[in-house]
């Protein structure tokens, strides 16, 4: 079948042809496309390892209210892995610092991020928005400012809807073998329990910790994103300790830090 333009072109005959375009290369030369290829197998492995995880920390700690982030020195980088020593991350008033940070990029789970704080805890993030938690971290070196005490092991996710908004739904086992300090006087001994996120809903169920006093209880909060001090929560259950006396508590969490 004739090609429409040549029906209503009459420069067009049967035997003529449109100019074909050269390809890219041919039209930089020899010369030149060894300069592009050079050129950009210079952006790959320098120019672009700087921009790709800067990148990589704002997608993934950018949404966080009032985030900022810094670190002392780089450790081990290449193009699908980095380590930050001394990073320490700014969320609102709170400081977090992580002794050595890692962050691999991967197929399967896009982005694995390694805190090292004496235990280890890994964070997997999933295509689908789910942020997968093993691992243990040591309270007192990641917030050297809130007055806690103790390691910390959670196994279980946190899941977001989109990445601009904080998670939504999240399931996890949280244990603290050995003593955990919670603030100045409050203080447990193997603590465990399950932790369910509802949207800003908190829910720890069933709590339990063998001492100093022996407790068995349910505890929940009303999550404040933008001011974690101002999070407000409430515990009730038994003091098994002191012959199953009823216990209940509420309050601000900023105010067991004196914040």
């Amino acid at each position: 079948m004739t090609p429409p333009d040549r029906l209503h072109n009459p420069r067009f005959s049967d035997n003529d042809h449109p100019p074909a375009n050269p390809g890219l290369l041919r039209r930089f030369g020899p010369a030149g496309t060894i300069f592009l290829v050079g050129l950009l197998i210079g952006l790959l492995f320098f120019l672009s390892r700087e921009l790709l995880w800067s990148q990589i920390l704002r997608q993934t700690l950018g949404h966080l209210p009032n985030a900022s982030w810094s670190w002392q020195t780089v450790g081990d980088r290449g193009l699908t892995h980095i380590t930050f020593q001394h990073f320490e991350l700014h969320v609102d008033q709170t400081r977090f610092f992580v002794p050595e940070l890692t962050i691999q990029l991967g197929t399967t789970r896009p982005v694995t991020m390694t805190a090292v704080t004496g235990p280890t805890l890994v964070a997997d993030v999933s295509w689908n928005r789910d942020l997968y938690l093993a691992g243990g971290i040591d309270l007192r070196r990641l917030m050297p400012e809130q007055r806690v005490q103790g390691t910390l092991e959670l196994d279980g996710f946190v899941r977001w809807q989109t990445w601009d908004q904080p998670p939504h739904r999240g399931e996890l086992d949280i244990q603290a073998p050995g003593l955990l300090v919670l603030a100045p006087g409050i203080m447990t001994i193997n603590l465990r329990a399950q932790a369910t996120l509802d949207g800003n809903h908190l829910r720890l169920t069933p709590l339990q910790a063998d001492g100093p006093v022996g407790v068995t209880a349910d505890a929940e909060g009303f999550l404040d994103w933008n001011r974690l001090e101002n999070t407000t929560y409430s515990i009730s259950g038994t003091l098994t300790g002191l012959g199953n006396l009823p216990f209940s508590a509420s309050g601000r969490l900023g105010s067991l830090w004196g914040r």
